[in-house]
């Protein structure tokens, strides 16, 4: 008969594409989990007869198992898992500047002179704008929307207007945002986009959940020394439910996924398997 343990912690979790012969390729490993739950519900239904108050039999209509994980550390594996979108790593694209802040300070609309006939601000990132930064500009007091126009050396822009204009300045490129005269010193928000090399799961609308092999391992300290195991393997799961990423002030995100178990459809019957050993140290 097998000795009963205290499960005194989370474990670990592993997913990976399921395969005829269990050797998938590894989708996602979560090591700082905050907490998991596997769920095996058996739904009944009560079969009646005569006209006794108590059911004389019961149907077992379905059986079910669901994990939930919950992990302290976000990770694009978790949401390619979810949603079945492929997760492309190291590629060249663009992230967003959001609410970057500058006073305008007086400039040129040339930038050889110091005609004073403009109002200027240099753009933090703008050595690396990606196509032209898709700038949206606001002035701080009123949050007025400002109208970008085209780039000019002759005429400065109206009070509710702004040009962008990216050079080279020896072997590095700048850019400058270029407002009316009227504007100077006065308070710009504004946001654009860079280029960055990035990891990315792109969602799309066609895209769905693939079936994963799932393993949770965990080893725990007994009060007599021993270290006891327990494991779980579930052959075939999909993704069901919500992909939660739980942002809060002051707190720590954590990302949440739901599975739930499919036939595999094997010969032998087995949807998985529970395991308990004991060994004299944690593995």
């Amino acid at each position: 008969m097998s000795k009963k343990m205290i499960i005194k912690g989370v474990g670990q979790f592993l997913a990976k594409r399921a395969s005829k012969d269990g050797n998938g390729v590894e989708v996602i490993t979560l090591g700082n989990m905050q907490d998991l739950k596997i769920d095996m519900n058996v739904e009944m239904e009560d079969i009646f007869g005569g006209d006794g108050l108590f059911a004389i039999d019961t149907l077992v209509k379905s059986k079910s198992i669901e994990i939930t994980a919950t992990d302290a550390k976000f990770d694009l594996a978790a949401l390619e898992l979810m949603m079945g979108s492929k997760l492309q790593e190291q590629k060249s694209d663009y992230v967003y500047v959001l609410g970057e802040q500058k006073a305008v300070t007086t400039g040129s609309l040339n930038r050889t002179a110091s005609t004073g006939d403009a109002g200027v601000c240099e753009v933090e990132f703008g050595h690396k704008l990606f196509n032209g930064g898709a700038f949206a500009v606001r002035l701080k007091n009123g949050n007025r929307l400002l109208k970008q126009v085209p780039l000019s050396t002759s005429a400065a822009p109206q009070a509710d207007e702004f040009m962008v204009d990216t050079f080279n300045d020896g072997s590095d490129i700048k850019t400058r945002l270029i407002l009316s005269p009227a504007l100077v010193n006065e308070d710009v928000a504004f946001n654009y986009q860079r280029i960055e090399t990035v990891d990315v799961v792109d969602i799309l609308m066609d895209e769905v959940p693939f079936p994963v092999h799932v393993v949770h391992h965990g080893s725990f300290l007994q009060k007599d020394g021993t270290y006891a195991g327990i494991e779980t393997e579930l052959f075939s799961c999909m993704a069901k439910g919500s992909f939660s990423i739980d942002a809060a002030r002051s707190t720590a995100s954590t990302s949440a996924i739901s599975l739930s178990v499919i036939d595999p459809e094997r010969a032998d019957g087995k949807l998985g398997s529970v395991k308990r050993f004991v060994s004299t140290k944690k593995v």
